[in-house]
Order: C-alpha cells, then sequence, then structure tokens
C-alpha cells in the first residue's frame, strides 16, 4: 500500500475528531463548562488538515512529515492538544522516510507515538488517552502475524482502544467517582477509527468539512494569515455616554452582531448609560460614526498598531518582559499596569495554541520571558513554547489561574533582574489559595458535595467545597468560610465578571470579613467569562 494513504488516513482522523468534538467536550468531570478536550484535539487535528491542503494530490516527501507534525504543534492547545500532537510527531516521524505503507512500519509507528505522547508528559498517568494509545497498540501486536494487513492491523488497533477505554475508571480514579471514561482516551479512539475508515474502498478524499479554513502556515511553519495571529490597523477605544432617550433601545447583542463587520478583537462593557468599547479595525472613523449616533465621547483613544509593530521591532531588546494569560477585559488592564507587557486572550475552555503564545513571547523582544499561563491547562503549552522560543530563554511561573498570575505580579519591581522577578513571583505564590464562583451546568456529587445544575457552586484550588442553591453571595461566604487558616488570611481580592456583580459584592464583604476579620477585602472588575467571582486569598 503507497504510502500516500497517510493523507487519507490522517483527514479521516480529523473529521471524526470534529464531527465529535462536542461529545468529547461533554465528557467531562467538572460542573462547570471546563470541558475542551474535543476542542483542543480538533484544533491539534487542524493543523495537519491545513498542511494536507497544500499538498493536495502530489505524493508526499520526507520534508511534508515534518511540516504536518510542526503545523499540529503550532495549531495545538492545552493538555490534551498538547499530547495529541506529540503522539503525531512519533507517528509522523516513524514513516517520515518511508514509500509504502505496511502492517509492520505502522506497527513502529504507533510504538513511536506512544513513546513520543509519554515522553511529553513530566508524570505520566495511567487511564488517560496514554493508557489508550498504548494497550490498542500493544493488543493489535498481539494479534500480529504473517497474514496481517494494514487494515486487519487497524481494526485491532481501534478494537484494542475501545477496550482500553472502557477500563480508564479502574485506573483513574477521579473517573471512577464520576463515572465516566476518559475524554482523552476517547478522542484517541475517535482518531484510529477515522484513520481505519479510510482503508475502505468507498473512502473519498476530499476536504468538504474544512472549507472554512485558510492556511495559517508558511512553508517554514510560520504564521501567515490568521485572525488568531499578530493583528495590524488601529486599536481603537471609547467611552461614550449613551444618550438618555436612546438608552431604553440600545441592544448591546446587536451591536456585538454590527462589530463583526467593522473588526476584531473586540470588548464592549455597559454599566448603566456608559458604554466601553474596545476593537481593532481597519477603519476606526467607521466605528466612530456608528457609536456617535448614541451619545457623546468621553473618551477616545486610537493607535496604530502597524507603526507600532514596526516601531517595536526596531527598538533595542530589553532585558526581561512578562507574558500572561488571561480573559476579561479588566483582567487585561489590571495586569499591564502591574507591568506586563503582551496579555494573550485565553482561559477556561479557551485555551490558547503554541503559536499564539510563541507569538506574544517573540513580540515583547526580551533576553529573557517570564511567562504566567494562568490555567492548568495552558502550563504544558507553555512548557512546548519554552522549547520552540529561540529568541528569549523563556522562564514559566506555573500559575493556575488568573487569581494567581495577579499574585504573582503584586510584589513585583517590573523593572528588576529576571531572576528576582521570577523568584520574588515564586515565594508570593506560597501558601495562597485560589477559587472561584459560578454556576454549575451539571448536577453530581464533587469531593463528596451535592451539585445541583442551577447551583452556584465555591471552587478553591480545583476542588468543589460548597453548593449553594440560592446565589452567589451565599456561595461567597461559605466557599470564605471553608478556606484553610482563613482567620489569618491577610487579603481577600474578588474579580468580578461585571460591573453589576461589582456593586453587588460590595455589600457582602462586611459578612465575609467575619471570617477574616484581619484581611483587607477589594472588589474589582475582571470582566472574565465563565465565573462570576475569581477569588484570591492570601
Amino acid at each position: 500500500m503507497e504510502i500516500n494513504i497517510i493523507k487519507s488516513m490522517l483527514l479521516a482522523g480529523s473529521k471524526n475528531i470534529l464531527e465529535n468534538k462536542k461529545t468529547l467536550n461533554d465528557m467531562n468531570v467538572f460542573p462547570i463548562p471546563d470541558g475542551d478536550t474535543g476542542t483542543n484535539m480538533d484544533k491539534t487535528m487542524t493543523g495537519i488538515v491545513k498542511v494536507l491542503m497544500d499538498i493536495g494530490d502530489r505524493d508526499l516527501t520526507p520534508e511534508d512529515f515534518d511540516e504536518l507534525y510542526k503545523s499540529a504543534l503550532m495549531n495545538s492547545q492545552g493538555n490534551s492538544g498538547v499530547i495529541l500532537s506529540q503522539w503525531l510527531k512519533g507517528f509522523l516521524r516513524a514513516l517520515r522516510t518511508e514509500t509504502e505503507l505496511n502492517p509492520g512500519n505502522l506497527d513502529a509507528a504507533f510504538i513511536s507515538g506512544t513513546e513520543s505522547a509519554y515522553a511529553s508528559v513530566a508524570d505520566p498517568v495511567e487511564g488517560t488517552f496514554l493508557t489508550v494509545c498504548r494497550e490498542a497498540q500493544e493488543d493489535a501486536e498481539d494479534l500480529f502475524d504473517e497474514d496481517t494487513t494494514v487494515k486487519d492491523f487497524m481494526k485491532n488497533v481501534v478494537e484494542g482502544a475501545s477496550e482500553s477505554l472502557k477500563h480508564t475508571p479502574d485506573k483513574l480514579a477521579v473517573l471512577k467517582e464520576y463515572d465516566v471514561l476518559d475524554s482523552g482516551g476517547m478522542g484517541f479512539l475517535c482518531l484510529v477509527t477515522g484513520m481505519l475508515s479510510a482503508l475502505d474502498d468507498g473512502f473519498v478524499y476530499d476536504f468538504t468539512e474544512f472549507e472554512s479554513l485558510k492556511p495559517s502556515f508558511s512553508s517554514n511553519g510560520t504564521l501567515t494569515t490568521s485572525s488568531d495571529g499578530e493583528e495590524f490597523g488601529y486599536c481603537t477605544e471609547l467611552v461614550v455616554k449613551i444618550e438618555e432617550n436612546k438608552l431604553a433601545n440600545f441592544n448591546s447583542d446587536t451591536v456585538r452582531i454590527d462589530m463583526n463587520s467593522f473588526g476584531n478583537s473586540l470588548v464592549l462593557v455597559q454599566d448603566g448609560s456608559d458604554l466601553k468599547i474596545h476593537i481593532h479595525t481597519l477603519k476606526p472613523e467607521d466605528v466612530l460614526s456608528y457609536f456617535h449616533k448614541y451619545g457623546e465621547f468621553m473618551k477616545l483613544k486610537i493607535e496604530n498598531m502597524t507603526l507600532q509593530h514596526h516601531e517595536n521591532f526596531l527598538t533595542a531588546v530589553r532585558d526581561c518582559a512578562i507574558v500572561a494569560v488571561a480573559d476579561g477585559d479588566g483582567m487585561e488592564e489590571l495586569y499591564r499596569s502591574l507591568g506586563v507587557k503582551e496579555v494573550v486572550k485565553g482561559g477556561q475552555s479557551d485555551n490558547v495554541s503554541v503559536q499564539n503564545l510563541l507569538n506574544a513571547c517573540k513580540s515583547v523582544r526580551a533576553n529573557h520571558v517570564i511567562l504566567l499561563p494562568n490555567n492548568k491547562n495552558i502550563i504544558m503549552t507553555a512548557e512546548k513554547v519554552r522549547e520552540l522560543c529561540t529568541d528569549s530563554v523563556v522562564h514559566i511561573v506555573p500559575t493556575k489561574s488568573m487569581a494567581e498570575g495577579y499574585c504573582a505580579l503584586s510584589l513585583i519591581d517590573a523593572e528588576a533582574p529576571y531572576d528576582e522577578i521570577e523568584k520574588t513571583m515564586l515565594e508570593s505564590l506560597e501558601g495562597v489559595h485560589s477559587g472561584f464562583v459560578s454556576v454549575a451546568d451539571k448536577s453530581g456529587v464533587y469531593n463528596g458535595i451535592t451539585v445541583n445544575a442551577g447551583d452556584y457552586i465555591g471552587v478553591v484550588d480545583d476542588d468543589v467545597i460548597v453548593s449553594s442553591s440560592k446565589n452567589k453571595k451565599t456561595a461567597l461566604k461559605a466557599l470564605t468560610a471553608a478556606i484553610p487558616g482563613i482567620g489569618d488570611v491577610e487579603a481577600v481580592t474578588i474579580f468580578c465578571s461585571s460591573y453589576d456583580n461589582i456593586s453587588d459584592i460590595e455589600i457582602s464583604k462586611a459578612e465575609v470579613s467575619v471570617f477574616c476579620p484581619n484581611a483587607e477585602i477589594s472588589v474589582a472588575y475582571g470582566g472574565q467569562e465563565i465565573y462570576d467571582m475569581v477569588i484570591l486569598f492570601q
């Protein structure tokens, strides 16, 4: 069988992950919108499809295998996406010099993929993607004989993956506790099931389901045309005081839809009659004309990002710069005020890709980059960026939440040497707790706490510790009371998702202070999605 069949197998695997993306996302053990395995794995395979589009009908070359892996890695995001990219690394590199596909070298490719995936994880955990890909290959190899065909081998891989997936709860306690299968392992089963389907006589090689994809990477793996990459044009910010007679009919959802045709990176926040807008556009005059009909401009700023890019490129390389991931315009503004040079939008259920994070690290032009991932699912992505970034030495401070990111930034001197900044950040994180209050989107028993969909839950350090059917303020008080050593806490900072939440939570400060009488309690606007409140206890 010609090696070119790999193109069909990869495309079919990509399609099957895409078709099952929602199912993979829903296979989530946590009672908030946290499921992003399907999205992350789909992003990785999108990188594969983009290169396949460039290759088209021509024969594969060894360099194509390199480009397929490189694009998969650069598009990958989240732990599940990065681990999949590393499995693809081993799988593809084992085949790069082959001219035909046979059961022997296909088995060797699966072995190489498994070894590469395991090597990418510092502390491999069984009952996950790793187990399923390993046991699938081992089962297929056990059935291997001289009569085995490529299709036989792939059937055995699929059957082995399916059987292994069934037993993931026996190997990982958290899966058994919540009575679910591992989503990453399910993603691998989707991949190999799709690959098997490409070996059927009726399989048609086409990109119909991927027509919306536009190539984002050139032949050397660099970003060329992508809305997620570098943005030029005008960064336009304005505050509008909506006229009283127009306030009742103002619809922010309609305005957001209208703004899609004006540019991207839109942030729109309404607080009563005050409207704050941030957008990147090529025609700021059109944006001004649109909003001027609603009222008077109270604040206006327009910056030429193209000019800034070239000026930044020409400026001297700084010794140290901080790059952080954040979700919410309030958090971004706060981070920048504390010395962050580049903020990459992302966070819960919106993990950033390796490429976007790498672009940010390169854009700050520094000898040393201190990177704050601010989410446990972005730490592995950050580690890949550290490997890939040749322009700077990347230092990762493994913050797992935006609250921890704020804590790490709050005591530093942003102009100090990089080693002093890193040391201060790591020390500041010792003994702190971060949590959030959010609405549960599913029912179940989590960490011994009964949760009903629609309840407000309080989570500290990744564990559900309270659930309240009443309101967010009740959940906040219950969460605060459950913090270890709460009586000794010196500061509590609450970041709210909306301005409405701020006034609401301000009323609760006195009730929270009962549990930590010596703490300074502050409430600020974060603008983050999903979480009503993000809380830091120091």
